[in-house]
């Protein structure tokens, strides 16, 4: 009998062991960083951005979407390849202006639907817009009130860039 429990106390501990081990590794296997990134320019050879944060202020739901265009530049001597571009929240979407005019997108938020790739090369010296859409109408009455939403930007070096915009939702 006693060696029974030990058996199921040593199945639950390994267990437990092996779900932490599996969290950590879904998680990339890195630490959470808690740098500061204030700081436009995210590495040498990586896209900059004159702007990387804006409040819209108090916004109502009645008035529908609201936009805003952050610049990124390539001001490096090599084309950079910006791979992905993605959305903390399924509220939000943002466009990318192609090299001919055109606007590439949406992109949103990764599980929400099909996020495609950027795939989009902006050579050296080059710039485009990135269109941020918020719609504060999608989560209903349960949306009034402050919010946070991210833009993450990567290119396939695995250099990052971080947008944020808040409001105050009001019906």
């Amino acid at each position: 009998m006693k060696t029974k429990n030990i058996i199921y106390i040593l199945i639950v501990i390994l267990f437990i062991i092996g779900l932490y081990f599996w969290g950590y590794s879904t998680k990339g296997g890195t630490a959470v960083s808690t740098q500061d990134t204030s700081t436009t320019k995210v590495s040498e050879g990586s896209l900059i951005a004159t702007e990387k944060f804006y409040d819209f202020g108090a916004i109502s739901m009645k008035d529908g979407l609201v936009n805003k265009v952050f610049k990124i530049s390539n001001s490096s001597e090599e084309d950079i390849n910006l791979m992905s571009i993605s959305t903390s929240c399924m509220c939000t979407v943002v466009y990318i202006t192609e090299q001919n005019g055109g606007k590439k997108g949406p992109f949103g938020m990764p599980g929400h639907g099909i996020v495609p790739k950027a795939n989009e090369i902006i050579k050296a010296g080059e710039s485009r817009d990135i269109e941020v859409v918020y719609d504060p109408n999608a989560h209903g009455p349960a949306g009034v009130g402050r919010i946070n939403r991210l833009v993450y930007l990567e290119d396939a070096n695995g250099n990052k860039l971080q947008f944020e915009i808040k409001a105050n939702v009001t019906p």
